[in-house]
């Protein structure tokens, strides 16, 4: 679950991210108040739908690589090695 912790944060970072450089754009453009206002609000939303988005994705991903590696682990388990088989085989045959 270390995974699912480091997932956890994705939206807010990538909306923290954004917002800072769509403000520092704006400070160096020296735009108007309202106009960065609007700016950072809307780079905001949006980069956190999409962050969103990112998270959902990443976390289906991990859900199936997930089932995979129960799924292997079991046919593991259930498949008897060639070793074993060979044992069986030389124990059938010693009887």
């Amino acid at each position: 679950m270390d995974q699912e912790k480091r997932i956890r944060f994705l939206p807010l970072l990538v909306t923290l991210i954004a917002a800072a450089l769509t403000a520092l754009i704006n400070l160096i453009l020296q735009v108007e108040f309202v106009v960065f206002f609007k700016r950072v609000f809307f780079s905001i939303i949006i980069f956190y739908v999409l962050g969103s988005i990112v998270q959902i994705v990443f976390r289906i991903a991990l859900d199936k690589k997930d089932d995979v590696g129960i799924l292997e682990s079991e046919a593991e388990e259930s498949e008897p090695s060639e070793e074993n088989e060979e044992e069986e085989e030389e124990s059938e045959e010693d009887e």
